[in-house]
């Protein structure tokens, strides 16, 4: 495989509050983070997003996340999506849960995804661009998640 062996799937609408958080925090990773990566922002997470992962990467879903409190980061690997569906999940519009996305798609692609989702609790999702003050105050912890688990996966 060539090329960045991960893919960062980064989820939400920047002109809806907290939604944005995932788009704000990618921007903000290092130069060397991103070369390790590749750094797609997907809106809504799909099943055809997640089939264009390329076969042998890791993959990193980015999004503002319920059922956390808002501002609180959370990392759940992709597998345990299913079993956490009550709890902390990927937030933005999604034309099916995240849940169902992923199943979906292991089942097309005939193998599960190696990696994680990495989200922050969100509350405020109507328009403007500013996230709430909770979420704007966990940003860096976000931006610091994502590129810990970038690293993560990188090593192997």
């Amino acid at each position: 495989m060539t090329g960045p062996r991960i893919r960062v799937l980064v989820c939400g609408e920047p002109l809806r509050g907290d939604d944005g958080a995932a788009v704000l925090a990618a921007a903000g990773l290092t130069a060397d983070a991103r070369a390790l990566a590749e750094i797609v922002e997907v809106g809504q997470l799909s099943v055809e997003a997640m089939l264009d992962v390329p076969e042998g990467a890791a993959v990193i879903v980015a999004d503002a996340a319920v059922g956390v409190p808002a501002g609180e980061v959370v990392v759940v690997p992709l597998a345990e999506i299913a079993e956490r569906a009550a709890g902390a999940a990927p937030a933005s519009s999604h034309s099916l849960p995240p849940d169902q996305i992923l199943d979906l798609a292991e089942e097309m692609r005939g193998s599960p995804f190696r990696g994680v989702f990495a989200g922050i609790g969100a509350t405020e999702f109507g328009f403007g661009e500013e996230p709430s003050p909770e979420v704007a105050a966990g940003l860096p912890a976000l931006t610091a998640a994502l590129e810990a688990e970038i690293r993560r996966l990188a090593a192997g």
